[in-house]
């Protein structure tokens, strides 16, 4: 409770419990809304034609670094609440998502000799440009989970293992 410059008793929050909620709620919009909007942009998947795969890849690169954002968010949240089941809960996501990224990296290089053959001379700078772009992002994506993950795995404290006391038989004469 705070006194006001009127005399009126206010109810104030601390800061932590205040922005908590909805700063959780901006992470979760900054991860969620680019998926959905990338998920209602790509065509339907053909998982068979290597240049639907390059396209969506290529698609995807462009949704990438925002959700990075909502998960950095939504660590320092975590961290300063001290809620760290969630912590271990994002860095497992972190991480997880930093290899699926690099997967699917490799993926768009493979895919790219493919569609490279359906550009006409005169698209092969636009082309080239557009895939080193594209790969760009997404290393850059999988590169920053990567570390996000690994350092903020550093914040979670080690489970403490208590032991039970050993009982002490006192032999006296």
């Amino acid at each position: 409770m705070t006194i006001t410059p009127l005399g009126q008793l206010v109810s104030t929050l601390d800061p932590e419990d205040a922005l908590a909620g909805p700063l959780y709620l901006l992470a979760g919009m900054l991860v969620l809304l680019p998926w959905v909007d990338f998920v209602l942009t790509v065509p339907p998947a053909d998982l068979t034609n290597a240049q639907w795969r390059f396209d969506a890849l290529g698609l995807l690169s462009g949704y990438s670094l925002v959700p990075v954002l909502g998960i950095a968010v939504a660590l320092v949240v975590s961290a300063i609440r001290k809620q760290y089941s969630l912590q271990r809960a994002l860095v497992i996501a972190c991480l997880t998502i930093a290899i699926l990224f690099l997967v699917l990296s490799i993926a768009f290089l493979r895919d790219m000799d493919d569609a490279r053959a359906y550009v006409t001379a005169d698209d092969m700078p636009a082309f080239s440009s557009a895939t080193t772009r594209a790969i760009i992002k997404l290393l850059l994506t999988s590169i920053s989970l990567a570390y996000l993950g690994w350092r903020a795995r550093r914040m979670i404290p080690a489970p403490v293992h208590h032991k039970t006391p050993k009982p002490v038989h006192v032999i006296s004469k």
